[in-house]
């Protein structure tokens, strides 16, 4: 048996969207519990480019915007709370499945009955929109809403620009990815030439992280394990205050764990609360992780996975998904050595 990797997911399906937004008049963006930068440079992006065409728009997120993204354009207009807003649209960015929109984004659509446009560039996407737009060969979900802008004939502005090569520089680390292709270099082309400062971009993402990050590193890695290709470590909450950093923040650690040579899939197990675990999954070109978190209610890429699952301790989780990960690293074989 051997792990064979699916033909990527499009489902474009642009002339619905299109009338969606054309009739709507008050519309809310939204984008993923515990945003990156992709989730926050796809929501912006969209935002400002609607706003340029006429239409009001809010943005909103569980929490808020992470501090370390404020530098994207018009962030300080998002959200945390819904607070009373009554859309006739709602459009999601970077989300494969409906809960992972918060309690923002379900609220407004139960409560208000809404019809919803989904923009999405993940695999596991569950095509959950009224209208989807869906391209798993895209790099990040902003490339999918510079897509959609190129499609409707727009300009690209500045504002918007910056936001969407956000998307980009941060869902790629740096077009270092094994998805990143000739066309993506190109339409990261297309928004440098708009005014997007790259500098600015991986200044304030790669290049600069919280020292309190460094803290946490410092403080757990020789608890981390490594077997049969699967490295991993588990992190509770006891640990983030030590570090002094936001139990919501980003840590980057499976993304760090995964550099080991010997090292197939990596995994963070994270503590949200005794029994909330956050997972998240990182695998080399070869092998897929992508499989592991959508059996377990969550989704994402082939290479880059996560899921949240609930009623179950940190230790209980460990025991449960890494027998999971090495029978992915079985099925799998390395393509560089």
């Amino acid at each position: 048996m051997t792990n064979k990797i699916e033909a990527p997911l499009v489902r474009l399906e642009w002339d619905a969207a299109n009338e969606l937004v054309d009739n709507a008049s008050n519309i809310v963006t939204v984008t993923h519990v515990s945003p990156d930068g992709d989730a926050i440079g796809s929501l912006m992006g969209l935002t400002i480019a609607l706003r340029e065409h006429g239409k009001t728009v809010m943005p909103v997120v569980d929490g808020g915007c992470p501090d370390f993204l404020r530098f994207v354009p018009y962030s300080e207009d998002i959200r945390g709370m819904i607070d009373g807003l009554k859309p006739d649209l709602v459009i999601s960015t970077d989300a494969s499945d409906q809960p992972r929109i918060g309690k923002t984004g379900n609220q407004l659509l139960a409560s208000n009955g809404v019809p919803l446009i989904q923009l999405d560039h993940h695999q596991t996407n569950l095509l959950f929109g009224d209208a989807n737009l869906v391209d798993a060969r895209t790099v990040a979900a902003a490339e999918g809403v510079l897509d959609w802008i190129l499609e409707r004939g727009w300009e690209v502005s500045q504002n918007a620009a910056q936001a969407l090569l956000t998307g980009f520089v941060t869902d790629t680390l740096c077009f270092r990815t094994s998805n990143v292709t000739a066309s993506t270099f190109g339409k990261a082309q297309i928004l440098m030439e708009a005014g997007a400062d790259l500098t600015l971009i991986v200044q304030n993402t790669m290049a600069r992280k919280p020292t309190s990050r460094h803290r946490l590193y410092g403080h757990v890695l020789s608890r981390m394990k490594l077997e049969d290709g699967v490295i991993w470590l588990n992190l509770t909450v006891e640990d983030f205050k030590f570090a002094g950093m936001p139990l919501g923040e980003y840590t980057g650690l499976s993304g760090y764990l995964i550099e080991a040579d010997e090292a197939y899939i990596s995994a963070t197990f994270k503590e949200i609360e005794e029994t909330v675990i956050e997972c998240s999954f990182r695998a080399v070109p070869g092998f897929d992780v992508s499989r592991v978190a959508l059996s377990l209610g969550g989704g994402g890429h082939v290479l880059a996975s996560g899921c949240t699952i609930t009623g179950k301790t940190l230790e209980e989780v460990e025991e449960l998904v890494v027998p999971m990960l090495k029978k992915q690293v079985q099925l799998g074989k390395p393509i560089y050595r």
